[in-house]
């Protein structure tokens, strides 16, 4: 969770970029627009303040309006996140690791109704790359550097450095 204004900046200068190269890519480049939202609500979601919560939650509904993307506020994400293909995203989840790369129609969340208050979601490790469609659900852990196929459906814990592809998903 970023928490302070010097972290924030540290986020976005590494995902983002810095001085015009982040004022282009932050308008009107899709893949970074998206994830400065994310970043910039959840920074703003930390805050007593009512005006910036209310900002929050207005990044939120601009992700969902324009990207279709769900993200939970309360996500803790690693720094490093990329989204190629902002679209379709759903983002639910315990915890995201560093330098992850999330692609088209993810969805990482619950298995069942009401578990996400029970906190029975993924926890994805870092460097972990999940392709196009590809659904992880469940109270489950994806270990660091897992790659996950695209449209595979991962219920079950994952090994670290591998590779993980199919209905339900297996190690290849």
């Amino acid at each position: 969770m970023i928490r302070t204004r010097k972290e924030y900046k540290v986020y976005l200068n590494k995902e983002i970029g810095s001085g015009i190269r982040f004022v282009y890519r932050s308008i009107f480049n899709p893949p970074y627009s998206a994830v400065y939202l994310i970043r910039k609500s959840q920074y703003y979601n930390n805050s007593v303040l009512l005006l910036k919560r209310i900002i929050a939650r207005r990044c939120c509904r601009i992700l969902v309006k324009k990207y279709g993307i769900f993200v939970s506020p309360m996500v803790k994400i690693g720094i490093g996140l990329r989204l190629p293909h902002p679209n379709g995203i759903i983002i639910g989840t315990n915890g995201i690791g560093k330098n992850c790369t999330i692609f088209q129609q993810v969805t990482i969340g619950s298995a069942r109704y009401g578990d996400a208050k029970k906190h029975l979601q993924p926890e994805i490790g870092d460097n972990v790359t999940l392709f196009a469609g590809c659904k992880v659900l469940g109270d489950i852990k994806i270990a660091d550097g897992t790659t996950i196929g695209a449209n595979a459906v991962v219920t079950k814990d994952t090994e670290a450095n591998n590779t993980y592809v199919g209905v339900p998903a297996r190690k290849i």
